[in-house]
């Protein structure tokens, strides 16, 4: 027989062992679920060191992975605290009103739509106690009940002040008769920036003695699918992964609402098979009783549609639990009414969805824990990596079209100079051969003529200067509209902008929350003369300049020499060049130096418009995604991040605790 000290000592190691194994345990799943943020946190100082400053773009995935880190740090320190069991379910379907009944006390807002993604956490505290509110970087601010609830009324406010806003300034937009591409995207602009976004993600309040809450904390979430504005608030993976357990609420008077089948649905396919921390409850059987529906009909329909994903269904009536509950608080009730309020308690199922809660989630309570936060952790990251994998997607992607925006200027640019030049070399062939023509009309007459007369003769009557310049000018002036159109059309495809299809008068001019957008990206004045154009009117005055100097010197040389103009036209005809070749050679060599400072003024022109675009183009692209010169480098830190590995917890064995211990 062993002896009472015995059996008390025995007794006494075993709680001491199970005390400091689920001690133990839960420091251990910690370490395994925080072991890659380290990792992490290196890899986005790297991206903020190559970036400088915050980028719109890549900012909004950076933003979503620091907000995922910090969500897997409450992850991990949560395991310390009570099992979280969260309401679900889509729509309005009682959520509140169960809550309350499992609380046995008015906490949770009935009939009310949350228009934020915050959670609402119910916790055993004295009632005076504090409530506090949690942020998205994870800090946290305590207040009183009535100062949080002004909070957040607040933040509701705010929230249907900027929707009331974008709905007006949608109607505005629309009047325009906009192409439906710039429809869609205006609304995105505004949704982004102009929809106000809490930064609540939690609201805690102490609710006085309840008996479950000795076990669990109660987590109310809103409407899951709820449109607001087409905006979807939220959708069951993004609660589960917080959740330790979940009741499961099912509209008893809908049961084959497709809300809620297709959450489950999209919710075992994820997991692959269905969690095993979920329990369904079958509400409204209150209202299904009043409409002459037999609830044990109602009760094999919801197996029929959901058998395959829950184990447990549980049929419930949360208003007639809260109407007992009630009538089991009032003051002098007598003992006939505490009887029918027990026997309405019973009806409603209350007591029976107690016990499953006891028989199923709590009794394994600490493992279904650690399952449940090793699932949500696994989730957390493997969003991390989704996001990293997509920003870094997105920086290929840009980083191709900067790519093809800067070939595409080169290949323009390069084309239309060569076509000028071309041009250019043409309008001399052509005054050489009509000088040439014009000039051998009348060479006999030419070497007649008296040196004096005869210059102004082939200046007046050959060169035709006046004519000559016109045309020189009238090429000049349509090669000037060619680069122009050509700095035009470059300029306007140079900027990246977040928005491609929304012009700088469609945009809203305001900064998101972050601050992270500036002007540059709306930029969309691309009409502007600006330092590229200006040299364009060296290239239009030349044509006249440049032909004025050396008109003149054209015909040095050209008169007849001293053995007199019979010897001198004898000889030439003779042994050299006639009057047409020398007046034509001596325009060619002139005029190839107007087409030289022509050329040098058409390229500066290229490398000036060139520098204009490359300056506008660069630096909405920094704007947007960082440095063009550190994305390779930012994309590499970004696959690090995608390529991050599975978590993988080591188990902790019993023997060690004991041998530890």
């Amino acid at each position: 027989m062993i002896s009472k000290d015995t059996f008390a000592a025995v007794q006494s190691l075993y709680d001491d062992v199970e005390d400091g194994y689920n001690q133990r345990i839960r420091r251990h799943v910690q370490q395994q679920m925080l072991a890659h943020l380290d990792d992490i946190t290196r890899e986005l100082e790297a991206i903020h060191t190559a970036c400088g400053a915050k980028t719109v773009r890549l900012h909004d995935y950076i933003q979503v992975i620091e907000e995922t880190c910090t969500a897997i740090h409450q992850l991990a320190e949560r395991l310390n605290e009570n099992f979280m069991l969260f309401v679900m379910g889509s729509g309005k379907n009682g959520k509140s009103t169960l809550i309350n009944a499992l609380l046995g006390q008015q906490a949770a807002a009935e009939d009310f739509l949350p228009k934020t993604w915050k959670i609402d956490v119910f916790h055993d505290a004295d009632l005076d106690a504090s409530c506090t509110l949690t942020f998205k970087d994870g800090s946290c601010r305590s207040m009183t009940a009535g100062e949080a609830q002004a909070y957040i009324e607040g933040e509701e406010q705010k929230r249907k002040d900027s929707e009331r806003a974008i709905r007006q300034e949608l109607r505005e937009f629309k009047k325009k008769k906009v192409p439906l591409e710039v429809l869609e995207e205006k609304q995105r602009e505004l949704r982004k920036y102009g929809l106000y976004q809490s930064q609540v993600i939690e609201a805690s309040w102490p609710v006085g003695h309840s008996d479950i809450l000795s076990h669990y904390r109660l987590v109310d979430t809103p409407g899951l699918r709820q449109e607001l504005d087409d905006m979807i608030v939220a959708s069951a993976e993004e609660y589960f992964s917080k959740a330790d357990g979940v009741i499961w609420i099912l509209p008893g008077d809908k049961i084959a609402s497709a809300g809620d089948h297709t959450e489950l649905r999209r919710l075992c396919e994820k997991y692959e098979k269905h969690p095993d921390n979920i329990i369904a409850v079958v509400n409204r059987m209150d209202i299904v009783r009043q409409n002459g529906q037999d609830p044990d009909d109602v009760l094999a329909e919801a197996r029929r549609f959901y058998g395959d994903l829950f184990t447990e269904i549980v049929p419930i009536s949360a208003r007639e639990a809260r109407q007992a509950e009630d009538m089991l608080h009032q003051d002098g009730i007598s003992k006939t009414e505490r009887q029918e309020a027990e026997a309405l308690l019973e009806r409603s199922n209350l007591p029976a969805l107690l016990r499953l809660l006891n028989r199923t989630l709590f009794a394994d309570a600490l493992d279904i824990q650690i399952r449940s936060k090793l699932r949500g952790c696994r989730d957390l990251l493997d969003h991390i990596r989704q996001e990293a994998g997509q920003a870094s997607l997105l920086l290929a992607e840009v980083s191709g079209q900067r790519e093809a925006k800067i070939a595409a200027w080169n290949k323009d640019s390069s084309e239309i100079l060569d076509r000028l030049k071309q041009d250019l070399e043409t309008f001399q062939d052509q005054e050489a051969k009509r000088i040439h023509r014009e000039a051998g009309r009348v060479e006999d007459e030419l070497w007649d003529m008296e040196t004096d007369y005869r210059n102004e003769y082939i200046l007046e009557q050959i060169i035709c200067p006046e004519s000559l310049e016109r045309r020189l000018h009238e090429l000049v002036e349509a090669h000037s509209h060619q680069l122009m159109d050509l700095y035009r059309r470059h300029l306007q495809k140079a900027p990246f902008k977040e928005f491609p299809s929304l012009k700088e008068d469609e945009m809203t001019v305001c900064l998101n929350q972050q601050g992270v957008i500036g002007r540059a990206n709306l930029s969309d004045d691309l009409s502007g003369q600006g330092s590229a154009q200006l040299a364009l009117g060296g290239a239009l005055a030349i044509g006249a300049a440049a032909l004025l100097g050396p008109v003149g010197l054209i015909f040095a040389g050209l008169a007849a020499t001293d053995i007199g103009k019979s010897v001198a036209k004898f000889l030439s005809r003779t042994f050299g060049s006639s009057m047409a070749d020398k007046i034509q050679r001596r325009f060619e060599d002139q005029m190839a130096d107007v087409r030289k400072k022509l050329e040098r003024e058409y390229q500066d022109y290229i490398e000036k418009s060139g520098g204009s675009i490359d300056s506008l183009r660069e630096s909405t692209y920094a704007e947007l995604y960082g440095p063009s010169d550190q994305t390779q480098t930012v994309m590499e830190h970004l696959q690090k991040l995608d390529g991050l590995g599975r978590l993988q917890v080591i188990p902790l064995r019993v023997q060690d605790i004991i041998f530890s211990h």
